[in-house]
């Protein structure tokens, strides 16, 4: 089941089990009207029940006044917004530690280096496109300079990239056969 909103937890934090089913269940499916007759059948209690509940939340919900039907009031509280932001949120912290992660060691890199050079490239190519094209009127460089610019980008970030495994090989050679301290003495 999707949680509720904090604010809403906060709100209503002495509220029973029951309760917090139905604000999930509104909450989950913000585009489809409830009536209370199908809450309280899914729920197994009374409409009285229902009643109180849709109440107390009633600022929280999208009710119409000659309506028996009830849905989450996403003017109050978007369940859509709120998982993208999370979605965004994650996918930059899961990015940020790949970077910190491999920014560590040489061949991560090399690899984060060509990587960059490599969407540089695809970027600067889709300019002299859009310039090709006619998306992009006027530019101080030539249109001929983009694309060698682009070519250059893509062909330094392939050859960066590809010494990525070659450095990570010397590097599993060289490091076993190097003392341990940086005057030969080994402990």
């Amino acid at each position: 089941m999707e949680r509720v909103p904090s604010a809403f937890a906060d709100e209503f934090d002495a509220k029973g089990e029951r309760f917090f089913a139905i604000a999930e269940l509104l909450y989950a499916n913000p585009d489809r009207q409830y009536t209370q007759q199908e809450l309280a059948e899914r729920f197994d209690c009374s409409t009285t029940t229902i009643s109180n509940h849709t109440g107390e939340m009633s600022e929280w919900l999208d009710r119409r006044d000659s309506q028996t039907t009830y849905a989450w009031d996403v003017d109050v509280h978007d369940p859509g917004h709120t998982e993208t932001t999370m979605a965004v949120q994650r996918f930059y912290a899961d990015l940020w530690s790949l970077l910190k992660k491999h920014s560590r060691t040489g061949p991560g890199a090399f690899a984060l280096f060509g990587f960059i050079m490599l969407l540089t490239g695809s970027v600067v190519f889709s300019v002299y496109g859009a310039f090709t094209v006619g998306l992009l009127s006027e530019s101080a460089l030539p249109e001929r300079a983009y694309l060698g610019i682009a070519i250059g980008c893509v062909l330094t970030g392939i050859i960066v990239t590809l010494c990525s495994p070659y450095m990570a090989w010397v590097s599993g050679f060289l490091w076993p056969r190097l003392p341990e301290g940086p005057f030969g003495k080994d402990k």
